[in-house]
């Protein structure tokens, strides 16, 4: 893909990309000396301490490898878009470091301090066909089309996770589904010169959104950056609907 053009304006950092893997429900490959295991939805969460916690599938063979102690992995994440694109690979996100499995109680004990903070209905799986296990990394690598970034754990620690995550999904499919009046306006508001296609919702995090144009000479991406940072929903509708000079949205889209 061919980045058109780069903000200069405020943008994610490549640790606040990396968590923003995490936090999308992407699909993740662990590989360990004695096999690898495929994840539609590992149900990913960083914990203050820096460990990763990720639900596996009960039973498991990975699981009995853990039993006879810490596993040495690698996971990798595979940043996905939400839309049907040519190339829906957005970026990849690499964590290298020991896995442990967690007995039943301590599970749940994490997972309901998790909740406090994060609703996800996917930790109420924790006995009912998923284990949690714990990953403690050593290595974090991100790459994307702004480049491959080697990540401190301190770094990738601190990195805030961008607030749209969870509903970044749903509210790309719902962009070109109902509205292709709005994203043909925000084509036309693309510097430089684009591809005479429609053009395709490929991400929106709190700093802008990015646009993809699926041209025949290959794909196109361009970065459209807020007037602000965003913190939700409605404040989204505001800032896309001003990059596309239209009035503003009543509702959250």
């Amino acid at each position: 893909m061919v980045p058109l053009y780069t903000s200069r304006h405020l943008a994610p950092s490549p640790a606040e990309r990396a968590r923003a893997v995490l936090a999308r429900p992407n699909p993740a490959t662990v590989t360990t000396q004695s096999g690898t295991l495929h994840l539609v939805d590992p149900a990913c969460h960083v914990h203050p301490g820096g460990t990763v916690s990720l639900l596996l599938p009960d039973r498991h063979h990975l699981l009995d490898e853990m039993d006879r102690g810490r596993t040495a992995a690698t996971v990798e994440f595979t940043d996905t878009s939400a839309l049907a694109l040519r190339d829906p690979t957005r970026s990849l996100l690499w964590i290298s470091g020991t896995l442990t499995a967690l007995d039943e109680a301590t599970a749940r004990m994490r997972a309901l301090r998790l909740i406090r903070d994060d609703p996800d209905e996917r930790l109420l799986d924790i006995g009912h066909g998923r284990t949690m296990v714990s990953l403690d990394p050593y290595l974090v690598v991100h790459s994307d089309t702004e480049g491959c970034n080697l990540l401190g754990n301190d770094e990738f620690l601190r990195a805030r996770p961008d607030p749209l995550g969870r509903w970044e999904g749903p509210w790309l499919r719902h962009l070109e589904e109902d509205h292709p009046d709005l994203l043909a306006a925000l084509a036309l508001a693309c510097p430089g010169d684009v591809p005479a296609v429609h053009p395709r919702p490929l991400g929106v995090d709190r700093y802008g959104m990015t646009l993809r144009f699926e041209g025949p000479d290959g794909d196109h991406d361009v970065r459209l950056p807020f007037g602000r940072p965003v913190e939700g929903p409605q404040e989204v509708a505001a800032e896309v609907h001003a990059l596309a000079g239209l009035p503003d949205a009543c509702g959250p889209y």
